[in-house]
Formats: C-alpha cells, sequence, structure tokens
C-alpha cells in the first residue's frame, strides 16, 4: 500500500469527523497508524468510528494489513499546523536544536516563527529582591527542534 494512496482514502473520512491528520505511517509488514487530532480533542468512540470507516474502503483480500488509529494526544510533538492553531493561548515546551528547553504560553505561530510568554525572575533596576518579570520571545522556527503541549494540575 501506498501512503499517498491510503491518505486519499483517509482525509475525507477525517474530515467528515472533524479531525485532522497529524501522522500517518506504513510499516514494512503493513500496519497503518493513522494519528488524528482535532480542536476540540478527540475521544476512543471517534477514533474507533473512523478505523471503521477505512476499514470499508480497504481490500483485505487484495492485500492484508493492521490498521491502528489513535489521538495524537497530550505530549505528542507537534507536526501539522492544526496543532499548532489548537494549542494557541495554551502552554507548551519548546526544545531547540542546542537542547535547550523553554516553556510557556504560545501567543502566536506562523510559518517563521513560535511566540511564547513565560515568567523569569529578574532583578529591577533600583531593587535588590528578584521579581517575576512577564517574558515574550519570538523563536524562530527552524531553530526547533520539537514542541508540544503541556497540561498542568
Amino acid at each position: 500500500m501506498k501512503t499517498e494512496d491510503i491518505k486519499n482514502i483517509i482525509v475525507p473520512i477525517l474530515e467528515s469527523h472533524q479531525v485532522f491528520l497529524v501522522e500517518l505511517n506504513i510499516s514494512k509488514e503493513n500496519v497503518i497508524g493513522v494519528f488524528v487530532d482535532a480542536m476540540q480533542g478527540v475521544n476512543i468512540q471517534t477514533c474507533m468510528a473512523i478505523s471503521r470507516e477505512i476499514e470499508e474502503h480497504l481490500d483485505r483480500e487484495t492485500e492484508d494489513f493492521e490498521l491502528t488509529v489513535s489521538s495524537a494526544g497530550i505530549g505528542y510533538p507537534f507536526k501539522v499546523e492544526g496543532q499548532y492553531q489548537k494549542n494557541l493561548g495554551k502552554k507548551v515546551e519548546i526544545k531547540l536544536g542546542d537542547n535547550t528547553k523553554f516553556s510557556g504560553i504560545m501567543t502566536a505561530f506562523d510559518a517563521e516563527q513560535i511566540s511564547i510568554e513565560y515568567e523569569e525572575k529578574k532583578t529591577i533596576e533600583g531593587t535588590r529582591k528578584k521579581q517575576l518579570v512577564k517574558i515574550e520571545r519570538n523563536i524562530p522556527r527552524k531553530d526547533i527542534k520539537e514542541i508540544r503541549d503541556i497540561v498542568e494540575f
């Protein structure tokens, strides 16, 4: 099975369920892994329904396969623009190419950069104590090795 053929089958199915494709993997053993997400999140019932619909469009008589449909859930690295959009205004962790990590609220993104806001203790001029200061930082996307969402309890 070719990735493009599978993608042509699954994208309309995903759109009908208001979810978007994050990643599609097909192993040498014909294990098809479909990772999806949605602005409001994805539950197990949605994954099951999508899986059934995809299977209806694939022929096991022609080619044997194993299909897994799952949510690209919390902590899954961002791979598509929909994940950035979903997490706008939420806390994210960014790992740069040199393995430096930043976490903060993603306030904006575009094709070139990500903007995050975080607090850092800094000495304010005229005082001796360090105080929490809000910092807005723009990080070029080319410098980002990985970005993922963070959930705090």
